[in-house]
């Protein structure tokens, strides 16, 4: 029979899942449709031309194969592609596969919490994150978020079981998600700092004769060391386009140093993103009452140093931290516990520090008010994104691609001019160039035409200066054009 250490999580994970399947077949352009959009075409080039994993491409590298490098190990797309072969290219199957991601992830969240903070605050904490907006809409995106927060939860869950009790298969999996995780992305490495933690609590100054962590320490490392030395060797290859530099140098040095000693980082990152949006106001009062509940009890140090290398990661890669939103993801899994912890424990302090008279009724009602808010917040965040308003300005892109991809030969290459992401030219389903709609020009398009380009595909007229517009329609041949697109055969 089910207890309630059991049927509890499991319906709220069945929950999660079922909501998450709502929309699956909408174009996959309502959250960072850039990073969506090149995850998918990395996913469907694998499809196309071969599974070869450690050779990925997309699809603006113009005539070129388009081996992309300095970029992580594309696991998630490659997983999605092995979907593809069975089922053909539907990209909901990229969805499906970041929701059974964020189930493996919310049982192991589950399962950690309610190690160290107990059941009840494991299930408030679970709550928390499987119905966070940020958690839920990129949880069901189709990139490798979710993915890399299943690995890092389970390596944490796993590392802290084989330091409690040992035994090889924990090894085992511990190791497997370690190198996952560092993979899938590179800054998850900075949550060796807990892991340190559980070893310098067990072992003392006899931790570097464990001959076990020293292997968990070479295969994770090793691993991950050699796939990031072949992402810059696949820049160097004929056909090799430049994702990223992975340079601890350029990060820290040139960029990581600058951003921490503005002032607008601080406002962007800790307040615009992680207590607004990522924490949504009331999560993030409760997130720092669960930090100073926490201060002084020593079971809580493996969360604390979880959160402070996510902090060191922040300021590591803090220029990606600053312009993209889903950078900051990772803090809401450590703070969902927190969070857990706080709602658990708010009432009992109360009424343990003796709190009587208007002040306790105070209290309790301003704690009442704060944890049903919570549900009406994100429950108003997330339906807000899939209003029909919302999603309209996305139509146009998948539109237009649709029609190319209609028109175009199968080899045919394509300018597709936004604002420099690849959405449109992975919706025209071709090879191709990204274009800026802010720099586009006469000459710009004529030298891609040079180098094959075989459309001009736009959704960005008001952006572009009239002048370039009047000169395609009046030299080559306008396939379509209406107040939202244009479409021309150069």
């Amino acid at each position: 029979m089910f207890s309630k250490n059991t049927i509890y999580p499991t319906l709220i994970i069945i929950a999660g899942f079922r909501t998450r399947l709502i929309n699956i077949n909408q174009p996959i352009l309502e959250t960072a449709g850039w990073r969506q959009c090149y995850t998918a075409s990395i996913a469907r080039n694998f499809y196309y031309n071969g599974m070869n994993i450690f050779y990925p491409q997309v699809s603006y590298g113009g005539n070129t194969a388009g081996y992309i490098g300095g970029a992580e190990f594309n696991l998630y797309p490659f997983m999605v592609a092995l979907l593809y072969k069975v089922f053909g290219v539907h990209e909901c199957l990229g969805r499906l596969a970041s929701i059974i991601a964020f189930c493996g992830g919310a049982f192991f969240l589950y399962k950690l919490t309610k190690k160290y903070a107990g059941t009840t605050s494991g299930l408030i904490t679970l709550l928390f994150f499987t119905f966070n907006p940020y958690i839920f809409f990129y949880s069901r995106a189709f990139q490798p978020e979710s993915a890399m927060l299943f690995f890092s939860i389970a390596m944490l869950y796993f590392f802290s079981e084989w330091i409690d009790k040992e035994g090889w298969w924990r090894f085992t999996l511990m190791t497997l998600f370690a190198t996952l995780a560092f993979l899938v992305k590179i800054p998850t490495i900075c949550l060796g700092l807990p892991l340190l933690y559980l070893c310098l609590q067990k072992y003392k100054l006899n931790v570097l004769k464990q001959w076990k962590l020293w292997i968990f320490t070479a295969v994770s490392i090793l691993l991950t060391f050699l796939w990031y030395n072949h992402s810059n060797y696949l820049k160097t290859i004929e056909g090799g386009i430049s994702n990223n530099t992975l340079s601890f140098t350029y990060y820290v040095f040139e960029y990581s140093i600058y951003y921490a000693m503005r002032f607008s980082f601080y406002k962007k990152v800790f307040f615009n993103e992680v207590f607004e949006k990522d924490l949504i106001y009331v999560g993030g009062v409760f997130f720092v009452l669960g930090i100073i509940f926490t201060l002084r009890k020593r079971e809580f140090r493996y969360i604390h140093y979880w959160l402070l290398a996510i902090l060191v990661y922040f300021f590591i890669a803090a220029k990606e931290v600053e312009w993209h939103t889903y950078y900051t993801i990772p803090i809401i899994v450590p703070a969902s516990i927190y969070i857990g912890y706080a709602i658990k424990n708010s009432l009992k302090l109360i009424n343990a520090y003796k709190i009587t008279g208007i002040k306790k009724i105070v209290l309790q009602a301003l704690f009442v008010i704060m944890v049903v808010a919570l549900p009406l917040i994100s429950y108003y965040k997330i339906t807000g994104r899939y209003k029909a308003k919302r999603l309209e300005k996305d139509y146009p892109v998948q539109v237009a691609g649709n029609i190319v991809d209609e028109t175009a030969f199968e080899n045919d290459l394509v300018i597709c001019c936004i604002w420099g992401g690849p959405e449109l030219l992975y919706y025209c389903n071709r090879r191709g160039w990204n274009m800026d709609a802010n720099s586009c020009s006469i000459e710009g398009i004529e030298a891609l035409k040079k180098e094959g380009a075989d459309y001009f595909v736009t959704t960005k007229l008001d952006v572009i200066e009239s002048s370039v517009i009047d000169y395609l329609k009046k030299n080559y041949e306008t396939i379509r054009s209406t107040g939202e697109y244009l479409i021309v055969k150069l």
